[in-house]
């Protein structure tokens, strides 16, 4: 069984290269102008200039068998219920 199989002449970037090749220095400008104010949001936000506190300080920096693990994750879940009922 023959099949047939299509395929693209130019990449879809290919195609907005070609595209953008053809804009005049003013409409380039703009264009760059779009891209940039696109892109600031996700490189302008402010570094956190506070250390991280870490959340699970009583834990040590090593592996727990799934026992140990359980044990530590209930004794935190009976405090903070502990602390509903004392309120």
């Amino acid at each position: 069984m023959a099949t047939i199989t299509k395929r693209r002449t130019a990449t879809p970037f290919a195609k907005a290269w070609n595209h953008a090749k053809k804009l005049d220095n003013s409409e380039k400008l703009q264009l760059i102008t779009m891209l940039a104010e696109s892109v600031r949001p996700a490189v302008t936000v402010p570094m956190l200039d506070e250390p991280v506190v870490e959340e699970f300080s009583d834990m040590d920096k090593e592996f727990y068998t799934p026992e140990e693990a359980y044990e530590l994750v209930m004794k935190d879940i009976k405090a903070i219920y502990d602390q509903k009922d004392a309120v």
